[in-house]
């Protein structure tokens, strides 16, 4: 009996060192671990021009939970929104490029930590180290920069209580992105709280990156507001129903994407050069219609002219109404517009705007002012232009204060930015690292002794608007002379200061002595002599 239960023993202990021996084998033959490996993707693009989309996280924050599915169909949903808008005005199946795999639908985003915690990247300074950094990772990594206009994204917790950047600056847009950002709470019931949250944030999203493609502020006029296919501009507040109610972009703003690097597919340069001169406007009413025409000078082609009617009763131009006129071969133009479709008349002061379209993506914009009084309309300016002269060589010889400490919109600030010869840039007087009051003071060098028959000022787009001034002027920048005390409206069109009889100097100084929202700051976009 003991060798039958021996036996038995034997043969168990015979299968089991078998079975070990193949699970052994077995462990030693290679595995490959596919769920910890990184998604492949097979991106394409039919342009060698896209937009630099990158998702920004601050060292002490984290991607959002499936950041890539969800910002590629917000992104491939705005796409096909733009091409949409282009191809209802007659701009063909335009739209901006994006670098993308097809099958997965995954559109290439560009993952990048932040050298700082997110307490450093806040809305009033935390976009210039943002772009600083950036700038620097694509001069290190050339072949990730596919044009000019990057798409930044940020991830917070919650957008409702984040101090994260979130607005256009130049060529730049920075949004947030949270873990239910997601395009099928898009259309749902406009009342109910994932609706709102989703339309609010993506829709700021595309509104966001409408600024980085060039694009200003515009309202719909009040004909479009109650059209299916119209409703409300996303360039003005579209950024509260996009997705959910009618929202558009306004011919006058397709009128400038035609003319964007990323829209078009060609080898042709963009934003190089393209200056323009107004040689005549004549503008009057007609049966309650502003009828417009001129013609103008460029060195570099016109296409299109994009017209803004923007109520200067505030320091935004979100309620500006907006046309786009046609131009002919010889450079002149023509267009009608209805007053009617203006909100605001009663006794408004108003800036008419034309902004001219180069080909090359670039713009010349030139600012007049006009208003209503009772609820009628007045031309009350000369729209004769005034012949500047070149401030190519002018230097600022010094300056009280300006600011330097990020407080401005990344590039604006600074004393030298009121002779850059760009509407859109400003000085501002220093307020985030020292506390100075007015008087404020800017001097400027022309480089040579000018006869000058007045003065041109254009105020910043926004706060700070100066209001009493003080010119004087030099030969040696030691003894000056006054020319007068002067005020300044508070608007943003240019607003000439034409001298009893012509003066000659080389140096002069601006001395301002008060700003119209009562403040000790001010500031200043362009100041030019004729």
């Amino acid at each position: 009996m003991m060798r039958k239960y021996f036996l038995l023993f034997v043969l168990f202990l015979f299968s089991c060192s078998k079975e070990q021996e193949e699970n052994m084998n077995a462990a030693m033959e290679p595995t490959t671990i596919t769920e910890n490996l990184p998604e492949t993707f097979n991106y394409v693009s039919e342009s060698s021009r896209t937009l630099n989309v990158v998702y920004f996280t601050p060292k002490d924050m984290k991607t959002r939970d499936e950041s890539h599915r969800r910002i590629s169909e917000i992104l491939l949903h705005g796409q096909q929104f733009f091409k949409e808008q282009m191809r209802s005005y007659g701009f063909g199946e335009k739209t901006f490029s994006l670098i993308v795999d097809q099958e997965k639908k995954r559109v290439k985003i560009i993952y990048i930590e932040g050298e700082l915690n997110a307490s450093s990247y806040t809305y009033d300074s935390g976009a210039q180290p943002i772009i600083e950094q950036l700038k620097a990772y694509f001069e290190s990594h050339p072949e990730d920069s596919k044009s000019h206009h990057t798409l930044i994204i940020l991830p917070v917790d919650d957008p409702y209580d984040s101090d994260a950047p979130y607005y256009g600056i130049g060529r730049w847009a920075f949004a947030t992105d949270y873990n239910e950002m997601e395009i099928k709470y898009l259309g749902g019931d406009p009342s109910a709280y994932s609706t709102k949250k989703a339309t609010t944030y993506i829709g700021g999203l595309v509104h966001e990156l409408g600024h980085a493609l060039n694009l200003p502020h515009n309202k719909q006029k009040r004909s479009e507001f109650g059209l299916e296919n119209k409703g409300t501009t996303l360039m003005g507040s579209g950024n509260y129903t996009y997705g959910t109610e009618p929202t558009f972009l306004s011919e006058a703003s397709c009128a400038i994407l035609n003319n964007n690097e990323i829209f078009n597919t060609n080898s042709a340069a963009y934003y190089s050069g393209g200056s323009a001169s107004i040689e005549s406007l004549n503008a009057e009413i007609i049966e309650g219609e502003m009828v417009l025409s001129g013609n103008f000078t460029t060195d570099l082609p016109v296409n299109s002219i994009s017209i803004y009617h923007d109520p200067a009763d505030d320091t935004a131009d979100y309620d500006a109404i907006s046309w786009r006129a046609a131009v002919t071969e010889d450079n002149t133009f023509f267009i009608r517009m209805s007053l009617d479709e203006l909100e605001k008349k009663g006794d408004t002061p108003y800036v008419l705007r034309l902004r001219l379209n180069h080909l090359n993506g670039n713009s010349s914009t030139f600012s007049y002012a006009y208003s209503f009084e009772n609820g009628e309309p007045i031309l009350d300016i000369s729209f004769s232009p005034k012949t500047y002269f070149d401030n190519s060589k002018w230097r600022i010889f010094s300056f009280s204060s300006e600011e330097t400490g990020g407080g401005e919109p990344f590039g604006n600030g600074l004393a030298n930015l009121i002779i850059d010869g760009k509407d859109t840039t400003y000085w501002h007087s220093c307020w985030t690292t020292c506390n100075v009051t007015h008087p404020h003071e800017l001097v400027v060098d022309t480089q040579g002794s000018t006869e000058v028959k007045g003065f041109s000022f254009l105020q910043r787009n926004g706060s700070r608007k100066i209001k009493d001034i003080e010119i004087l002027v030099s030969e040696d920048a030691s003894t000056w002379e006054s020319l007068g005390d002067f005020v300044l409206s508070n608007i943003n069109t240019p607003q000439n200061l034409d001298f009893v009889e012509q003066k000659s100097f080389r140096y002069f100084k601006i001395r301002i002595n008060s700003a119209h929202d009562g403040e000790q700051f001010a500031s200043l976009a362009e100041v030019r002599i004729y």
